[in-house]
């Protein structure tokens, strides 16, 4: 394509074939950018839950001011949203169309930030083989204790009466 046939280059200076080439760079790095960002969110959840709140709350006061009497300040907004986060407290709604697909949102996404910031998995160190075996050695002590002590725990193979 010519320079004198592409109306992009001649507007803005910027061949066609210059924009593809920029357009499929992003696109190969798609993946890598999409790892990072689940990386991120992943690995600081009470960032990404406040994050979350913040931007909802001011995406929701600008849909919902001048329209909706409950939502006078961001405070109003953030009360909302937060509130959308976990049970939703059925003082404020949502007025406007674009109110509502935010508090959608919030209702959608927000609980599931919510349990991951409040209670992420693969923080809590998982039982060792070895602290497994003690646990099953004192165990093991304590019935033959109760045994010994006069049959308090019946044999497994003896059946209910």
């Amino acid at each position: 394509m010519t320079h004198q046939s592409d109306l992009l280059y001649t507007f803005t200076g910027i061949s066609s074939a210059e924009v593809v080439k920029a357009l499929n760079m992003v696109l190969n790095k798609r993946g890598e950018l999409e790892a990072g960002l689940a990386e991120w969110l992943t690995g600081r959840p009470l960032e990404s839950l406040g994050g979350f709140l913040l931007s909802a709350s001011a995406a929701f006061y600008l849909a919902e001011r001048g329209v909706n009497p409950k939502i006078k300040t961001f405070v109003d907004a953030l009360y909302y949203i937060s509130t959308c986060l976990s049970v939703g407290y059925a003082d404020i709604f949502a007025q406007t169309q674009t109110g509502k697909l935010i508090a959608t949102l919030a209702m959608t996404v927000g609980p599931a930030l919510t349990g991951n910031a409040l209670d992420p998995p693969g923080r809590a160190e998982p039982a060792s083989a070895q602290g497994q075996e003690m646990m099953l050695e004192r165990l093991e002590a304590i019935l033959e204790e109760l045994r010994r002590q006069g049959g308090i725990i019946k044999s497994q193979t003896t059946s209910p009466p």
